[in-house]
């Protein structure tokens, strides 16, 4: 069996079962009410360490259904014109136990992707899937998972309707969480444009809800050009792929849930913004 095992080095999440639950603990009574709504086949959260972002990830997740068969991740880290990048191991070794792939699913998804989207192997240290999957492994123990990292190109756009198509075709329980940070600020990053100076929280935070209402309206074609004309996303295309998906299945406009920077954990002249973005089913 191919397993694939951690790769992130300690401090990027807890390395027990035991330390995940206390965290979830914490942050449960922080979880938004889901009074009203129906089943949340979608979302996008961060992904970056849990001391910025774990409870955002944990909040989201929670708002899925429970009977739910298979759980996809989008990440990203994948430059315009790249190919999707596929996690193909049979299972994922992750704090709480073994976690096994849908590879019913991820096989036929590759059948139906169309010439023009290439698919290789990923074989990389990243972090934009692997901090989603021990937070699945705890709250959906049952679960199977699939996933794979996207360009953000318009690509992004068609995959997440082949996503939505193929589940369709199987009729399967499945909800996609697609991974983004939003504008990555100051000079850790080499990006302080001047026009920034006066109030660099404030712009950022202008920025990155230009691009959280473009997702949660379901504009894929503009989340993916505020990615490039404003910098205010490193993983587009998880984030429009996911929303694809959502929208292929008949979504309404999303609700967007969080938002905050890792300056309200670390405060620092550099930092990175942070949202979630939920859509109920019809």
């Amino acid at each position: 069996m191919n397993i694939r095992n951690r790769a992130l080095p300690e401090g990027w999440y807890p390395s027990s079962e035991g330390e995940i639950r206390e965290l979830l603990s914490e942050w449960k009574p922080k979880f938004h009410s889901r009074v009203g709504l129906r089943d949340i086949i979608a979302g996008i959260v961060p992904h970056a360490g849990w001391v910025f972002c774990g409870s955002i990830i944990a909040d989201v997740l929670s708002s899925f259904q429970k009977n739910l068969e298979t759980i996809i991740v989008l990440g990203g880290h994948n430059s315009p014109g790249g190919p999707v990048i596929e996690y193909s191991e049979d299972c994922w070794s992750l704090p709480s136990g073994d976690l096994s792939r849908d590879k019913g699913l991820s096989e036929r998804i590759k059948v139906n992707l169309p010439e023009d989207i290439s698919m290789v192997g990923e074989r990389s240290v990243d972090n934009t899937v692997e901090v989603i999957m021990p937070l699945i492994a705890v709250m959906y123990p049952d679960v199977k998972w699939a996933a794979w990292r996207l360009p953000s190109d318009k690509s992004s756009i068609e995959f997440g309707k082949i996503l939505a198509s193929t589940v369709k075709e199987t009729g399967k329980r499945v909800a996609v969480i697609g991974s983004t940070d939003l504008t990555h600020y100051g000079a850790n990053y080499g990006f302080t444009p001047r026009e920034s100076l006066k109030s660099p929280v404030t712009w950022v935070k202008e920025r990155d809800s230009r691009i959280l209402r473009a997702l949660a309206e379901l504009e894929g074609k503009k989340a993916l050009e505020l990615a490039v004309e404003e910098h205010s996303a490193c993983s587009a295309g998880a984030a429009v792929g996911a929303m694809t998906f959502a929208r292929s299945l008949g979504c309404s406009n999303g609700q967007i849930l969080n938002y905050s920077t890792s300056r309200d954990v670390h405060p620092s002249s550099s930092f990175v913004g942070y949202g979630s973005i939920i859509w109920e089913s019809v």
